[in-house]
């Protein structure tokens, strides 16, 4: 089935079984355990260097299919991260609010004394728990989450064959330049499409609340801002 035609056909409410493999509030906001459906697969360890990473099935054969692609064409796009729980994302959140983690190579917690101040700052690139694309099973980190990879040269012609051949598989990078608000650029970023934009169009809005923004360091001020119209919508066009 071509891409196109999947994607409009998981838009219809009546795909929301399909869709969602669990309960939709509970799967979007990353409270499951992907390696207990059939829905996912677990990446073949070539793919995700050795890492064990789990994806929905439907994105993980395009996204096996992309990759052998890329190889053809001499280049090696390994799989960095894939499908994360709501716990797995609070681990990564709460380390970089407490300083046991840097973030963009600085100690927030030391820097930035101001809570508000700090869960901003980690905002730049890190997702809250509860609003990560990468509960959904449908996104990827690939090769290189250096921007300084991603201006050097290798780095420069994956991103060229990407931005030309990722839309052919259903992948879309999902934080672009020149958007207004959200996460800042990362060109490692990308999503499967057919999967993840009804997700976003058609339910996220309709089942996830400002109270279920709860379960880490600093969520009451992540609630204080925007962050369904900024962090959760504000992504690619082509994926809303």
């Amino acid at each position: 089935m071509a891409v196109a035609s999947l994607a409009a056909q998981n838009t219809t409410p009546s795909a929301q079984k399909s869709l969602f493999p669990f309960n939709a509030r509970r799967y979007l906001l990353g409270q499951y355990r992907a390696d207990t459906s059939a829905a996912f697969v677990q990446l073949p360890a070539d793919v995700a260097g050795g890492r064990i990473i789990w994806l929905r099935t439907l994105a993980a054969a395009a996204l096996g299919k992309m990759i052998a692609a890329a190889r053809a064409d001499g280049f090696r796009l390994e799989v960095l991260s894939g499908t994360r729980s709501f716990r797995a994302q609070q681990m990564i959140w709460d380390a970089k609010f407490t300083g046991q983690r840097l973030a963009e190579g600085r100690n927030l917690a030391l820097e930035l004394p101001d809570e508000a101040e700090r869960t901003a700052a980690i905002l730049r690139y890190s997702s809250a728990p509860g609003i990560s694309r990468h509960h959904w099973g449908t996104d990827v980190d690939l090769a290189s989450t250096s921007l300084k990879w991603w201006a050097g040269q290798q780095g420069q012609r994956a991103l060229s064959w990407l931005h030309t051949h990722a839309p052919d598989y259903g992948f879309h990078m999902v934080y672009t330049s020149g958007r207004l608000h959200g996460y800042r650029y990362e060109p490692w970023h990308w999503s499967y499409l057919p999967l993840a934009r009804p997700m976003l169009r058609n339910y996220f809005a309709k089942v996830v609340r400002e109270s279920d923004i709860k379960g880490y360091l600093g969520a009451e001020h992540v609630r204080r801002l925007r962050w369904l119209e900024y962090y959760v919508e504000g992504v690619n066009p082509a994926l809303k």
